[in-house]
Formats: C-alpha cells, sequence, structure tokens
C-alpha cells in the first residue's frame, strides 16, 4: 500500500468531499437513516468534547514579545516543537491546542502554574 505525505498547507488546500448544503438540509430522520447505513452506533461513541480553536503561535508569541527559546522555556515545550508549529510543518496535537489556547487567556497564570518546583 502506497503512502501519501502531505504538507499541513497542502491539507488545508484539498477540496473537502462533504456536501454542505446537503448536510446542512438534512433531517434527524435522514441521519438516522445514514447511521443505519454506515452503521454508526451513538452507544459506542464517546462524548462530545470540544477542543479550542488553532491558535496562531507566532502571533500569540509575538503578543507576549517573547523570543521562540523565551516562549519554548517559559511554557516548558521544545524549540523545535515551537518552530515546526510557526513553519506550519507541524500542527499542535489537540492537548497542545488546550495548552496554547489557555496561554493565551491568561499567559501569566500559565506560566506561574508551569513554574518548576511550584
Amino acid at each position: 500500500m502506497p503512502i501519501v505525505r502531505y504538507t499541513n498547507k497542502q491539507i488545508k488546500k484539498l477540496k473537502d468531499r462533504t456536501d454542505a448544503s446537503k448536510v446542512r438540509a438534512a433531517t434527524e430522520k435522514q441521519i438516522a437513516a445514514w447511521k443505519r447505513e454506515e452503521g454508526v452506533d451513538d452507544s459506542k461513541l464517546g462524548p462530545i468534547r470540544a477542543v479550542p480553536p488553532m491558535t496562531d503561535v507566532a502571533k500569540l508569541r509575538e503578543r507576549l514579545r517573547l523570543s521562540q527559546e523565551e516562549f519554548a522555556t517559559r511554557y516548558m515545550l521544545p524549540l523545535r516543537t515551537i518552530q515546526e508549529w510557526e513553519q506550519e510543518r507541524r500542527a499542535p496535537s489537540e492537548p497542545a491546542r488546550v495548552l496554547l489556547y489557555a496561554i493565551s487567556r491568561d499567559p501569566k497564570a500559565i506560566a506561574r502554574a508551569l513554574r518548576r518546583g511550584a
């Protein structure tokens, strides 16, 4: 089986194959029928959870007036990870998105919580 690799930029440019108008116009009855056709059992799905939106790491860091190295040190993140996120070679994982969201909301509190020996 061939492995296809895409950058995050390429993935964002790919056309979504979902017919948004069909989804918006769907009735509960149609959705239930689609679930039956696909064999989806809601009882086996986990609870709905919200994932914070993507944070522009470079803008956040600049707003805080920190270098990449200072940001990485203050929030206990690998410098290379910060660089990868800012260059859009990698995207933050869900837990990282939560941390970045928290930093964007209250950077001083997060920095205090992460201080070594706290």
